[in-house]
């Protein structure tokens, strides 16, 4: 499979792109801030990392879009003047100067709830089998389950979402995520932050970075972007693709990032690195909500 090119390896076309211009940086937290831990309770940063994202975030705008909940997230990063958007970008939370409060398909709350309830119960006999609770979003992990037995778990799952059509199953790295049926993703959530900071402008060059299958959406947002393509970039060993497949896929999907970076050793080397540039600074945004 065609790989991207290293960011590093095109560092100086990266920095032309951005000379002049208002970064803003959207990252996903597992496995891009925090490396992928058999315990998903476990996944910290490094204090390194911590500092290099809290030295980007008071230059330039940045927000975590991640499948964990907002609070979840929050307590990992322990960051105030960050924008979070968990459950996939269903619930976003801003700062004290870019308030933004908006939880898409709000309503689905009690459906999710009752689906965290049947679904551990009808999966508590598959031993390593472990459900999280994301608010609008919820992970079946299948991680510590018996080769042999996660075709089971998927089954589970597939028979639950088909008599609930108001959910739907996505994958990720080891684990089945279901969502509210509605046509709200990664990509969209970007999109949205964007327009309601203010940001959706041809002088704003976007970044994420994320290294799952949920990411190629926000990948295809940036890429499709009418002001000017964002930069994407997946983390990923090219050398280890084939470790963690979601569900049943052989292979990862080609991504539709354009750069890549190998772990989050190196992300937080490019984390440091954009901090360091030059360009313009974005104004305080007024409050807003959805």
């Amino acid at each position: 499979m065609l790989h991207p090119t290293n960011a590093f390896r095109d560092m100086d076309s990266i920095k032309q792109k951005v000379a002049g211009k208002r970064p803003v940086v959207f990252l996903d937290y597992d496995g891009t801030l925090s490396p992928i831990v058999d315990v998903p309770d476990h996944a910290f940063m490094t204090d390194a990392m911590r500092s290099a994202l809290s030295e980007l975030s008071s230059k330039f705008v940045t927000a975590i879009v991640t499948g964990r909940s907002t609070e979840k997230v929050y307590n990992f990063v322990q960051l105030d003047n960050l924008v979070y958007a968990g459950s996939h970008g269903f619930d976003i939370k801003g700062t004290k100067t870019r308030p933004i409060n908006c939880q898409v398909a709000d309503h689905f709350r009690p459906e999710m709830e009752q689906a965290l309830h049947q679904l551990t119960e009808q999966t508590a006999h598959i031993t390593g089998a472990e459900l999280e609770d994301n608010g609008l979003a919820i992970s079946v992990h299948y991680r510590h389950v018996d080769p042999a037995l996660q075709n089971a778990v998927e089954q589970i799952v597939d028979d639950y979402v088909a008599y609930h059509p108001g959910l739907t199953k996505k994958l990720g790295k080891m684990v089945f995520e279901l969502r509210p049926r509605v046509d709200w993703d990664k990509g969209r959530a970007v999109m949205f932050i964007l327009s309601e900071l203010g940001l959706d402008a041809e002088d704003v060059v976007p970044f994420y970075l994320g290294d799952d299958v949920s990411d190629e959406d926000a990948f295809n947002a940036l890429n499709g972007r009418g002001l000017g393509q964002g930069i994407s970039i997946i983390v990923r060993d090219p050398e280890a693709e084939k470790v963690d497949l979601p569900g049943n896929l052989k292979e990862l999907p080609v991504t539709k990032a354009s750069y890549s970076l190998r772990d989050t050793a190196e992300v937080q080397q490019f984390l440091t690195e954009l901090a360091r540039l030059e360009c313009q600074r974005s104004s305080c945004i007024g409050s807003v909500a959805c």
